[in-house]
């Protein structure tokens, strides 16, 4: 716990700060590119994220700080300027560049919304407890430390982020997630945990939603009435978000993760418009914006857009090449060269994305970072794979297990619709892809299927999360054919509704809620454990925490402190305005080498003392028990561990399970 004064009643406030942040600029940003009403909406958030990041390492680069000047400037005073571009551009006479997706009933949004958001609070209630919490994994020092070294520094650039976890060689991490929480905390000064896990709920809540009702409503649906649907079952799978958000607790990816039908719904609405001869300037700006703004959130995520995209551009452009005159003839001895030529021009972009489709899995065997291309086993039965496969790969529970081979009845049903359409193809093939590669990856391991896993290193539920959400939209498809049907089955030949309709609607949708229902307690059991972790299990515990906030009393705001990262003392970096020396686990340079090796010999080594003084060390906190199952690692940080009187340090205060040490001067 590190915010225990907060409860999620007492944070809806954040939450609605959130909200605020991604969807006023976001909103007037989309509508000033050119987007509709609706479309703006469901951008906003994605807009807002490309603004923060892109803002975030232009201001860095001129060597400006973020804070309220910066924040003013890029979330009011750019949306302004575009919208204020465009109002001219209109008034002059011009035809201004726009897009505008298919209308939609405004009830069914808010319904579909309304149901995402109670499914997701839910989830984030009954698992989490409380917004304090953090799931008991190692990354989440870095995930939370990262924000507070971002307002430190005056510094959100992607470009430099991972400088907080190696702070001798600033490098590159996307981290548009940590830079929208910076910006949150910056305007509210609300506790990063509880910033965090609000964006968390509103990107799981709305965000998502929002974006595949988009997808659907742009590039697939015929149906207006799937925009409900989407907003039902967003939140049924427990892979996409729920596991990624706990197992490795890999937040950014969950952040990027959700704008990926966005990302699809904005590309493939331009590619439609270059194929239909209209201005497509509109979606080319949003597009613009949007893949900043993903590749930035988390890289993994614009390649699982990327894959959706591809096959998306092989579909339209066979429809393109299949819709012209002389369909299905690339040349015809019976009309002129003139339209043999323009024949043989409607089938390039096709033969040209079909070609890259080949070639793109081929080169990413090449682009593979070393470290990523390792290659590891598992073994599990024919039997368990397709149980895995059948059920997305969720908890073994029978309930959730009927429940998630209900979703994949309504996947295969909606993969078969698309293929039947002729151009929805390209949804039911990504997310065969994507099922194809999380099954074998957790199959067999890496050893076939790396060259395409790398960008989610190779870890078989972070490419099973974004199968999820290719088979969410079959899914929605799916259920709506059903619904469909159940309507046509009871309707009499003049097309009045009989008795009969009521009741297959009525058990259509009792069997959805039923679904979803099973599939949100099982949401809650996954994250729940993770987030409730105690004693030596847990990286900080209650105890600890407090621990730590008294020691923080004992020294001047302005302490650099030297701790083991693998018993919690890292975590003072959140709960106290001190700074941490090692700021994580994974944290490595020359001085940190120097000070975890040999800290309690530094009045007797000139190196380590040298160290010291570079990093301005002046306290040290020693004890609290070592996560469980990481012993190994206690030589690493012994020298640390082991200061005494003997070496100089002198007591400053205790606080169970810690100890406050003075560094001595070793200058003397």
């Amino acid at each position: 716990m590190l915010a225990p004064d907060w409860t999620w009643f007492t944070a809806v406030p954040i939450v609605l700060a959130v909200v605020a942040l991604l969807w006023i600029p976001g909103t007037a940003l989309a509508a000033g590119l050119g987007a509709g009403r609706w479309p703006a909406i469901a951008l906003a958030p994605l807009m807002t994220t490309g603004l923060v990041s892109v803002g975030g390492i232009l201001t860095a680069l001129v060597g400006i700080r973020w804070g309220l000047g910066a924040v003013l400037f890029w979330l009011i005073a750019v949306p302004v300027l575009v919208c204020g571009i465009r109002l001219l551009l209109s008034r002059s006479g011009r035809r201004v560049w726009r897009f505008d997706a298919p209308t939609v009933r405004w009830w069914e949004v808010a319904v579909g919304l309304a149901i995402a958001v109670v499914v997701a609070g839910y989830v984030f209630r009954a698992g989490t407890v409380r917004p304090g919490n953090i799931p008991q994994q190692s990354d989440q020092i870095y995930h939370l430390g990262l924000v507070r070294w971002m307002l430190d520094a005056g510094n959100l650039s992607s470009l430099t982020a991972d400088g907080f976890n190696y702070p001798e060689a600033l490098r590159f991490y996307p981290a548009a997630f940590h830079d929208v929480a910076a910006t949150v905390v910056l305007l509210t000064g609300a506790p990063i945990v509880v910033v965090e896990s609000s964006l968390l709920l509103v990107s799981c809540g709305l965000v998502f939603p929002l974006g595949m009702m988009l997808m659907l409503n742009t590039l697939v649906a015929a149906d207006r009435g799937l925009v409900w649907l989407t907003g039902l079952l967003a939140l049924s799978f427990t892979g996409s978000p729920w596991k990624v958000m706990v197992w490795g607790a890999v937040w950014a990816q969950v952040y990027g993760s959700v704008f990926i039908p966005a990302v699809v719904a904005v590309y493939g609405w331009g590619l439609r418009q270059v194929f239909a001869g209209r201005h497509w300037g509109s979606a080319a700006l949003l597009f613009g914006v949007g893949l900043s703004g993903i590749t930035l959130a988390h890289t993994s995520a614009t390649f699982g857009a990327a894959t959706g995209g591809l096959l998306l551009s092989v579909a339209l452009s066979l429809h393109h090449a299949l819709r012209g005159p002389g369909a299905g003839r690339v040349r015809d001895p019976g009309v002129g060269p003139a339209r043999n030529r323009h024949q043989v021009r409607r089938w390039l972009p096709f033969a040209g994305f079909v070609a890259l489709a080949v070639l793109a899995p081929l080169a990413a065997t090449r682009l593979a970072p070393p470290g990523l291309a390792q290659q590891g086993e598992t073994h599990r039965s024919v039997a368990e794979t397709v149980i895995g496969v059948v059920t997305f790969w969720g908890e073994r529970a029978t309930p959730t297990r009927l429940a998630s081979a209900g979703l994949f009845a309504f996947a295969v049903i909606g993969g078969a619709v698309c293929v039947r359409r002729g151009r929805d193809w390209w949804l039911a093939a990504t997310g065969l892809v994507f099922l194809v590669l999380g099954s074998v990856l957790d199959a067999t391991g890496t050893g076939l299927v790396w060259p395409w896993t790398w960008p989610w290193y190779n870890w078989a539920f972070r490419v099973q999360g974004v199968t999820d959400i290719y088979a969410l939209a079959l899914v929605v498809i799916g259920a709506g054919v059903v619904l469909a049907g159940g309507r046509r089955l009871g309707e009499t030949a003049d097309g009045r509704a009989r008795p009969l309709t009521v009741v297959t609607t009525g058990l259509v949708l009792a069997a959805l809620l039923a679904v979803v229902a099973v599939q949100s307690r099982a949401a809650a059991r996954l994250i729940s454990p993770l987030y409730k972790l105690s004693g030596a299990a847990a990286w900080i515990t209650t105890d600890k925490a407090r621990a730590l906030v008294t020691l923080s009393g004992r020294m001047p705001p302005d302490a650099v402190v030297a701790t083991n990262p693998w018993r919690g003392g890292q975590f003072l970096y959140l709960l106290g305005p001190q700074r941490t020396v090692i700021p994580t686990e994974k944290s490595y340079g020359s001085d940190i080498s120097l000070i975890s090796g040999g800290l309690k010999n530094m009045t007797t080594d000139p190196a380590v003392c040298g160290a010291v003084e570079r990093q301005r060390v002046t306290y040290v906190i020693t004890g609290g028990a070592m996560t469980a199952g990481n012993e190994q690692w206690y030589a690493k940080y012994a020298a640390i561990d082991e200061v005494d009187e003997q070496g100089g340090f002198r007591v400053v205060a205790r606080a169970d399970p810690y100890t406050l040490w003075k560094v001595p001067d070793c200058r003397t």
